[in-house]
């Protein structure tokens, strides 16, 4: 026997309304959880991201695009000189000194960056004896390129040339090996190189107080979207089986 309300209209099943309600609650309470995982998660890999940046324009620069000239100076510096230098070029003492053909368009090459540079260059080039051009090539790099990213060109159109430079000497001088690490070492600690830096600093702390939480909350939604689509996808196969 079928209830009805004093109208005669049947009268709603017991419980449907609180159901209704409970439900929409779940719902509601969901979403806060979806927008509060959502804000932490957007926050805090902001913050990370932030800390990131700035750690990597300090330690993590990409290596600068040079003009196309350092590397057919490259090639020229590695071929050891066989005669006397007769070009004419300028030190950065004021010194007039004489260059091989290959090492004077070296130098006009490092013009185009920085005169300063291409003077100390000169004077580096025309060293005769491997150690004391070693020492004045690791110097060159070391000493005469300011430490400012404005000069990151400059520095690696200088390292990729100093280099050169040293494998034209003879590899049996200790100087000249130790040359070779210190330039490798420090390219490597002004850029992002595969060469790892001892001197690099690590990481900041916040990079990762922040971007794990950062990275977990947003596995969660994540799952949470998953299991949302999951439990769809299982209501309307269940309503296209009836």
């Amino acid at each position: 026997m079928s209830s009805r309300e004093p109208s005669g209209e049947p009268a709603p099943a017991p419980g449907t309304g609180e159901e209704r309600a409970g439900r929409l609650a779940a719902r509601g309470a969901g979403a806060r959880w979806v927008a509060a995982l959502l804000a932490l998660s957007l926050s805090l890999g902001a913050i990370a991201g932030v800390a990131y940046q700035r750690y990597a324009a300090a330690h993590l620069r990409a290596l600068p695009r040079v003009p196309a000239c350092v590397r057919g100076a490259r090639v020229a510096l590695r071929t050891p000189a066989a005669v006397s230098g007769t070009e004419p070029r300028q030190t950065a003492s004021g010194e007039t000194v004489y260059l091989t053909l290959g090492e004077d368009r070296a130098v006009a090459c490092a013009l185009q960056l920085d005169e300063a540079l291409a003077r100390h260059l000169a004077g580096a080039l025309a060293e005769q004896a491997p150690a004391q051009r070693a020492a004045r090539l690791i110097e060159l790099v070391r000493d005469r390129v300011p430490a400012d990213p404005s000069y990151d060109r400059a520095a690696s159109a200088a390292y990729m040339m100093a280099s050169a430079a040293l494998r034209g000497l003879p590899q049996d001088v200790a100087e000249v090996r130790a040359a070779a690490e210190e330039l490798d070492q420090r390219h490597a600690c002004r850029f992002d190189t595969r060469r790892t830096c001892p001197t690099r600093p690590p990481l900041p702390a916040l990079v990762w107080l922040a971007g794990v939480p950062a990275a977990l909350s947003l596995l969660a939604l994540l799952w949470i979207g998953l299991a949302a689509s999951a439990a769809r996808y299982r209501r309307w196969a269940g309503r296209r089986g009836r």
